[in-house]
């Protein structure tokens, strides 16, 4: 049989050992001859082969055609050896003294090798000095090398013992200053904050991250056209906010009102994105003073109970129609209807002179949608928590669109289960920061719900009510309607109840203080001059 032999030597160098890698001998492979031709083998050279066989994507290149039934065996027979002389090359052709075009065909094949998994890229990694080749691409004039460096670099940062290597490398300085290039492709931007993604991992470079450019670059590239790279932006911020000694720079870098705006404005359509930006702000949340700039950009904390809890949960079916704060609808049809149709349609029977102010309206919409939630079973689902380490019985939050917060928080106080009752008002308590969350809330009929905990056995559960009346009460609209709703009477009785511990006195007299304040009392007067009196003459001019 006749045979072809194809040499394979290592390309010449000028360098000196500042090539990072051993010595590569000279193998020559002997391949048999197709028996169906006397011709010899017109293969390239394996490692020619392997350069061109694959595409970007990692896929087969289809202009190579299929591989040689005598290539395939020989490969199976020594692929371990093949694949150490191979990368040894490969890594050998990322060299100075290598043109751009020979530099670009092996990073390439050494992204797409290192997605193999760890034995790939351990291989990769065993020449030592072989990453800073790699770093150097990153300059390069050439999209498609600049794009399998950071790839490459993706790849030995997602392993653990290497992380470090790519960070002391200088990748996240070259990185850095790859990222500020405004021609940069979407390509490129992605692998890239990918590596910074996978370097954000370990605590002490997110500090290292946090403290550089990188942020004020990821909160950039959350504005960028291509979902991919908003996807890797957000991941990076995720990761920087596990971080507490990291919050104060990612507020002052303007970083709320970025992620918020993924919650109330672009939550469809950016699944990932939303859950990865929720995440971060849960983070931030945990300090007091952040929590209020976050309620401030539309979004509520919420206590998440679990669905289980939500089956307590009996919906008013068989009533007369009403606001979710106990305003009654009149009805305009009278005659009586099958199965309930006046009371479906009361919404399409409004007088045309009807005002239904915004805030009612709001709290219709969130109280119909969880409630659908509810009787479909979808409550809670999709709504995750920041994945920091903490124990399991460390309270979990979620954070929604404050509609459907301040709906969630009242339906909450209406449960069975007395944990998440005391969790619902301790969360509204705390997220009436100002006038129109006071409002929502008295609209969505926390006040009555509020009222009735007041009589509750469980101390927990009074003081919590209390801090939550206190809360409201700083509106004069909302001490208004809980005189209205007969508050007062429910916190005399407490004062009169020796057995009640001082804290909740103590909240139940500020409430009845600000019931009471006759400044305040004034202030309603004028209130209703001004709306009765100037308001019109206002319009009429």
């Amino acid at each position: 049989m006749l045979a072809s032999t194809i040499p394979i030597l290592t390309p010449t160098s000028n360098l000196n050992p500042s090539h990072f890698v051993p010595s590569i001998t000279s193998t020559r492979v002997t391949f048999p001859q197709s028996s169906s031709s006397s011709k010899p083998h017109s293969n390239p050279p394996l490692f020619v082969r392997f350069c061109r066989s694959t595409s970007s994507n990692g896929s087969p290149d289809p202009a190579v055609g299929p591989a040689s039934p005598e290539i395939d065996e020989v490969e199976s027979e020594s692929s371990s050896d093949f694949g150490d002389s191979y990368v040894a090359l490969f890594v050998r052709m990322l060299g100075l003294d290598h043109d751009s075009l020979d530099r670009e065909q092996a990073i390439t094949t050494l992204w797409q090798y290192s997605l193999g998994g760890k034995k790939c890229v351990d291989d990769i990694m065993q020449f030592p000095g072989c990453i800073n080749l790699v770093v150097n691409l990153l300059r390069s004039e050439s999209s498609s090398s600049c794009e399998a460096a950071a790839g490459l670099l993706r790849s030995i940062s997602s392993i653990d013992v290497y992380r470090n290597s790519v960070a002391d490398s200088g990748a996240i300085e070259e990185i850095n200053g790859l990222l500020t290039q405004s021609s940069l492709g979407p390509e490129v931007k992605v692998q890239s904050l990918n590596t910074l993604w996978n370097l954000s991992v370990d605590e002490k470079l997110r500090v290292k991250l946090a403290k550089s450019d990188i942020l004020l670059l990821a909160i950039k590239y959350l504005d960028d056209e291509d979902i991919k790279v908003k996807e890797a932006a957000v991941s990076v911020l995720e990761n920087l906010a596990l971080s507490r000694v990291n919050h104060d720079v990612m507020v002052e870098a303007g970083v709320i009102p970025k992620l918020a705006k993924f919650l109330t404005f672009y939550s469809k359509g950016y699944k990932v994105i939303t859950k990865e930006a929720r995440n971060a702000l849960l983070e931030l949340v945990k300090d007091d003073y952040y929590r209020i700039l976050v309620i401030e950009e539309g979004l509520v904390p919420v206590p998440l109970i679990g669905a289980a809890a939500y089956k307590s949960y009996t919906p008013r079916l068989y009533e007369s129609p009403a606001f979710p704060d106990g305003t009654e609808i009149e009805k305009t049809y009278t005659k009586p209807s099958r199965y309930g149709a006046a009371e479906v349609l009361v919404g399409l029977n409004v007088d045309n002179n009807a005002i239904i102010d915004e805030a009612k309206a709001n709290a219709v919409i969130g109280q119909s949608q969880q409630q659908f939630l509810v009787r479909t079973g979808a409550i809670e689902m999709g709504e995750t928590t920041s994945h920091s380490e903490h124990s399991d019985d460390q309270p979990r939050h979620t954070l929604l669109h404050w509609i459907d917060g301040v709906a969630r928080l009242v339906l909450i106080l209406e449960l069975e289960d007395k944990s998440a009752v005391l969790r619902a008002a301790e969360s509204i308590a705390s997220v009436c920061i100002n006038e129109h969350m006071r409002i929502a809330f008295k609209e969505a009929g926390a006040v009555n719900q509020l009222i009735r905990l007041l009589s509750s056995n469980d101390d927990a559960i009074q003081l919590a009510a209390t801090q939550a009346l206190e809360a409201l009460s700083a509106s004069n609209m909302v001490c208004r309607f809980i005189e209205a709703k007969g508050g007062v009477d429910p916190l005399v009785s407490i004062l009169k109840c020796s057995d009640i511990g001082g804290a909740i006195v103590e909240k139940s007299l500020n409430v009845l203080a600000q019931i009471l304040d006759p400044n305040k009392e004034m202030q309603l007067k004028l209130m209703d001059l001004r709306w009765n009196l100037v308001e019109p003459k206002m319009m009429v001019d």
